[in-house]
C-alpha cells in the first residue's frame, strides 16, 4: 500500500510541474514599438503677404477715326508689386477652402502705331497717322480658391485653384499724332486732278479719362510652409476685361470713340505671414 501511494504522489507531481514551471517563465514574445506621431501643417487660419510679379496685357482696339477705319491689337508688359490677404480652412484632413484679395500696382502701358487714309472728292485724301497708349495703374482681385495640401517629412504643400471677379484701374489714355489734307487745286473731269495743293498737317491729341473697369479671372498656383507661420507661393493669373468703349476728346478736332477689349496675364511670387497655431494636430 505504501509503494502504490509513493508512486501516486509521484505521478501527480511530475503532470503539475511542466505547467507551473511554463507559467512561471513564459516563452519571449516579439515586441512592436508604437508608431511615431506625425506632426501635420494645417492650414486653416487668416493670413497678410506681399508680392512681385509680372503683367502681360492683350489689348484689342476697333473703332473709326474721321472716316478712318481702326483695327489694331497692342500688347504691354510690366512688372507688379503689391499684396494680399485672406483666410483658409482646412477640413477632411487635406482639402483647403479659402477667400483672398488681392491688389498690386503696375506701370501697364501698352502703345499702338495707328494708321489710316481716307478718300475725298477729286482724287484728294485725309491721312493721318497717331499712337495710341492704354495705361493700365492699378489691379486687384476677389478670389475664392479650393486646394489639397501634402505633407513630405517637414515639408508642407499646398496646390490650389482660385477664381472671381477682377478689377483694373485706367490712368487717362491717349491718341496722339498728325493729320495730312492734300487737296486738288485743279480737277479736270475727262482726265483727272492736274495738281494738289501741298497737303495740310494739324497735331491732334485726344485723350479718355481715368476710369475703372471690372471683370473676371481665374488662376492655379502653389503654396509651400518655411516655418510654423511663414509661407510663399507662386500663382497664375488670367484675367478677362471683355470689351468697352472708350470716348476720346480733342479740344479742337470734338470726340470719337473706339472699342477696347483687354486680357491680362499675371504671374506672382509672395510671402505670407500665418496668424495664430498652425500645427495644432498630430497623426499616428
Amino acid at each position: 500500500m505504501k509503494m502504490r501511494l509513493a508512486i501516486r504522489i509521484a505521478a501527480v507531481a511530475l503532470s503539475i510541474t511542466p505547467a507551473t514551471a511554463a507559467d512561471r517563465f513564459p516563452p519571449p514574445t516579439r515586441f512592436y514599438p508604437p508608431s511615431p506621431l506625425v506632426r501635420v501643417y494645417s492650414w486653416t487660419g487668416c493670413y497678410l503677404g506681399a508680392q512681385l510679379g509680372g503683367a502681360f496685357a492683350d489689348n484689342k482696339v476697333n473703332g473709326q477715326f474721321v472716316g478712318c477705319v481702326v483695327r489694331e491689337n497692342d500688347s504691354a508688359t510690366a512688372a507688379t508689386v503689391g499684396g494680399q490677404v485672406g483666410c483658409d480652412l482646412q477640413f477632411a484632413r487635406n482639402w483647403v477652402i479659402g477667400a483672398q484679395i488681392d491688389g498690386a500696382w503696375t506701370h501697364l502701358n501698352g502703345s499702338e502705331r495707328i494708321t489710316g487714309t481716307q478718300g475725298l472728292p477729286q482724287q484728294g485724301h485725309f491721312d493721318l497717322a497717331g499712337n495710341l497708349i492704354v495705361r493700365a495703374n492699378v489691379i486687384a482681385t476677389a478670389t475664392g480658391r479650393i486646394g489639397y495640401a501634402t505633407n513630405f517629412d517637414t515639408m508642407a504643400g499646398l496646390f490650389y485653384v482660385k477664381g472671381g471677379g477682377a478689377f483694373v484701374n485706367y490712368d487717362t489714355d491717349d491718341f496722339r499724332g498728325q493729320t495730312s489734307l492734300t487737296t486738288c487745286a485743279a480737277f479736270d473731269p475727262a482726265t483727272g486732278c492736274k495738281a494738289f495743293n501741298n497737303a495740310a498737317s494739324s497735331a491732334f491729341d485726344f485723350n479718355a479719362p481715368s476710369s475703372n473697369r471690372f471683370g473676371w479671372t481665374v488662376g492655379v498656383g502653389t503654396e509651400w510652409a518655411v516655418s510654423d507661420n511663414l509661407s510663399v507661393f507662386g500663382e497664375w493669373d488670367y484675367l478677362s476685361f471683355g470689351t468697352k468703349n472708350v470716348t476720346f476728346t480733342d479740344a479742337n478736332l470734338g470726340s470719337t470713340q473706339f472699342s477696347l477689349k483687354q486680357q491680362i496675364n499675371v504671374l506672382k511670387l509672395g510671402i505670407n505671414y500665418r496668424f495664430g497655431s498652425v500645427l495644432p494636430q498630430q497623426y499616428p
